[in-house]
């Protein structure tokens, strides 16, 4: 019990410090410019811009989504006592980077916690939907309606939810798609750790 409330605070602090670190790097662009995904400073050796770029937004309408989905999907995972949302995290901030770099040199520069906040979403909804049966056609509907939102994006080439302001930039359906399957991924891995301890 004692583990689980350490555990739970320390994903709480997670979820804090993401967030906090969104909306910093948002008020100072100088910032922004350092951490964002960046092709050819990243190839010059700036390796952390593969983990940072989700910390960068192009728009106020894109931080306050991202930030808010996020927020909340990460207080309720942990509030639940749900492991692994830092595997999740991990996942869903440098594995589209990682892909970005090696294959496609067409994208010179990225950014957003959409990639993040679609995987804990996803994450919440598989843990929540699983741990009972109460309510879990909602919890699974939800995961559809994730993949429907991925899949419209994808067919407009533009946000459903976020305006995106002066600095104009497209939707990148891959980086929810990969928060979505990583968050599954993390999913079936603890779930087949937690059976082994059984």
């Amino acid at each position: 019990m004692v583990r689980q409330k350490k555990m739970s605070r320390q994903g709480h602090i997670l979820t804090v410090i993401i967030v906090i670190l969104s909306i910093i790097a948002y008020a100072f662009p100088q910032l922004s410019d350092l951490l964002m995904y960046d092709r050819q400073s990243i190839i010059s050796g700036e390796l952390w811009r593969l983990l940072t770029a989700p910390l960068v937004h192009f728009s106020a309408s894109h931080l306050f989504w991202d930030v808010a989905v996020f927020g909340l999907a990460g207080f309720a995972i942990n509030a639940s006592g749900f492991r692994s949302f830092w595997l999740v995290c991990i996942f869903a901030a440098i594995i589209p980077s990682l892909i970005f770099i090696l294959t496609l040199p067409e994208l010179q520069r990225f950014g957003g916690l959409s990639g993040l906040a679609t995987g804990a979403v996803a994450y919440f909804c598989l843990c929540t939907a699983f741990k009972t049966q109460k309510n879990r056609f909602l919890w699974m509907l939800i995961l559809l309606l994730i993949g429907t939102k991925i899949i419209i994006e994808a067919t407009l080439g533009t946000p459903i939810f976020v305006q995106t302001g002066k600095v104009p930039f497209r939707v990148l359906p891959s980086v929810h798609i990969i928060g979505f399957l990583g968050a599954w991924a993390i999913f079936l891995w603890s779930r087949k750790l937690l059976a082994r301890q059984v």
